[in-house]
């Protein structure tokens, strides 16, 4: 079977080959493109349809959408253990590994000199065995608290067998604890598992 090609040395599809028989003469290449770009153009509508029947926001009156308001886009500040998690249990043989995140606020080195604290922007501090101090309290520079005014997120501990409350919590650049930015959890550490 031999197979005719179009104006621009390409194969000629079976469409094109049955045009070609039927016209009796070279088939009309553009006409050919212009039903491509109108399935390619049917596909595009739908899954524009499908995108918006999907959602991505509330509807207001008259099926309006309402803008995502500021206070979602920024949300309440707060600090967590990323690990250990709460209610865990550790080997007392390997250094407990801890890591701190923040969301909302940003975590930096407490500078060489402090004249005001800076807004927004804290350290991390564990309380190991002790509960989250209130809001503008100074976190002392002593046990049972351990900073770190350096910005690092995380730190190993070596402790022995038993149950530990761990409290992490933010002060700024003063060492000043800071509204609603202290989580405590609880593990426990056992020999042998």
């Amino acid at each position: 079977m031999e197979y005719k090609t179009g104006n621009r040395g390409r194969m000629l599809s079976p469409f094109e080959k049955r045009r070609w028989k039927e016209g009796g003469g070279i088939v009309n290449l553009v006409e050919c493109n212009d039903i491509s770009k109108l399935k390619m153009l049917t596909v595009l509508i739908f899954v524009a349809i499908v995108a918006a029947g999907c959602g991505g926001g509330s509807t207001g009156p008259e099926g309006a959408v309402e803008p995502v308001s500021s206070d979602a886009i920024s949300a309440t500040p707060r600090v967590f253990f990323q690990a250990p998690r709460h209610e865990t249990d550790h080997p007392t043989e390997l250094p407990l590994g801890l890591t701190f995140g923040a969301e909302n606020f940003e975590i930096g080195a407490v500078p060489e000199t402090v004249s005001t604290a800076r807004e927004g922007l804290g350290h991390y501090h564990l309380g190991v065995d002790t509960e989250c101090l209130p809001a503008g309290e100074i976190i002392p520079a002593a046990d049972p608290w351990i900073h770190m005014g350096d910005g690092s997120d995380g730190m190993e501990l070596q402790l022995e067998g038993g149950e530990y409350r761990l409290s992490v919590q933010i002060g700024d650049d003063e060492h000043r604890t800071i509204e609603g930015l202290c989580e405590t959890i609880t593990i426990r550490m056992e020999d042998g598992i």
